[in-house]
């Protein structure tokens, strides 16, 4: 994935909260849990006015991308590092725009990608569903008329019976 910034014109930007630090080796070692802050983060209450260095943006950039590696949406990454890592959502969102510019194609796939994890994850629910409807049948609150010589009386004014084909 492209950088959010180019390391030889890299503009200051302004925010309202500083980026936590977190060690390179503490990425790796976290490959499937979500990233976690180090205990030298400054809450996002914090209301001072500081530069947002390279480094900030860079290490943003790696947590959104470690996130998008567990299929996580734009709102669940927001979330995450806001509540894992504190950092500000506003500057989550900017350098993911900044991503989303700079990566048109890949983020067009990505969101087919969620996309298609959220219908695996419904019919996942859907066959569990099923699964469990089969495995303990449910009594019928109307009682059915049994099938005699496959012919089923039907409910209805006009039709008094149907064939049923086996």
């Amino acid at each position: 994935m492209k950088n959010v910034q180019d390391p030889q014109n890299t503009p200051e930007i302004q925010s309202s909260t500083p980026v936590s630090h977190e060690s390179q080796g503490d990425q790796q070692n976290n490959a499937t849990e979500p990233p976690v802050a180090d205990s030298g983060s400054i809450s996002s209450s914090s209301h001072d006015n500081r530069k947002v260095s390279r480094e900030d943006i860079e290490l943003v950039q790696n947590l959104i991308e470690r996130c998008l590696q567990l299929y996580m949406n734009k709102e669940e990454v927001v979330k995450t590092l806001l509540n894992r890592a504190r950092i500000d959502p506003g500057f989550t969102t900017l350098v993911w725009q900044k991503l989303e510019e700079e990566n048109a194609d890949f983020f067009r796939a990505y969101y087919i990608r969620l996309k298609l994890k959220k219908q695996i994850i419904l019919f996942n629910h859907l066959l569990e569903h099923q699964y469990h409807l089969m495995k303990y049948p449910v009594a019928p609150k109307v009682p059915l008329a049994p099938i005699q010589n496959g012919i089923h009386p039907m409910q209805g004014k006009n039709s008094r019976f149907t064939l049923l084909c086996p």
